[in-house]
C-alpha cells in the first residue's frame, strides 16, 4: 500500500499511484521491509555469495538493482569494501542497500 498498490476491490491495477510519497522514502531509507529483506537467510544475497568471486556478487547486485553493471570506480570502491571487510554478508547487505536507496534506482524504479 506504501507504494501504490490499490486494495484488491477492482481486477485492474489501473487506480495505482506513482507519485512519491514520504512513506515510501522513509521504508527505503530505515523500513523494517527492505531491512527483513536483506538480512533474510536463504536469500539472492545468499546465492550470489555462495556462488563466486566478489566481482561477480557485484556485477549480479548492479544488474538486479540497477539493470546494468558498475563503472570502473564503482566496481574498484565496491569490490574494496567487500574485500576489506571483516563480514562478507553484512557488507554485501550494506552494498545492496546503498543500491537501493541511490538517485538512480529510486527515481528510475
Amino acid at each position: 500500500m506504501t507504494f501504490g498498490k490499490p486494495p484488491r476491490l477492482l481486477a485492474s491495477e489501473c487506480e495505482r499511484s506513482n507519485d512519491t510519497t514520504m512513506p515510501q522514502a522513509f521504508q527505503l531509507i530505515s523500513g523494517p521491509l527492505v531491512q527483513q529483506l536483506l538480512t533474510r537467510k536463504d536469500n539472492a544475497l545468499d546465492k550470489l555469495l555462495g556462488s563466486g568471486s566478489d566481482a561477480t556478487t557485484l556485477d549480479e547486485l548492479f544488474w538486479s538493482a540497477l539493470s546494468r553493471p558498475p563503472t570502473a570506480a564503482e566496481r574498484d570502491r565496491s569490490a574494496a569494501y567487500l574485500a576489506n571487510s571483516k563480514d562478507r554478508r553484512h557488507a554485501a547487505e550494506d552494498l545492496a542497500w546503498a543500491l537501493l536507496n541511490s538517485k538512480e534506482f529510486v527515481f528510475r524504479h
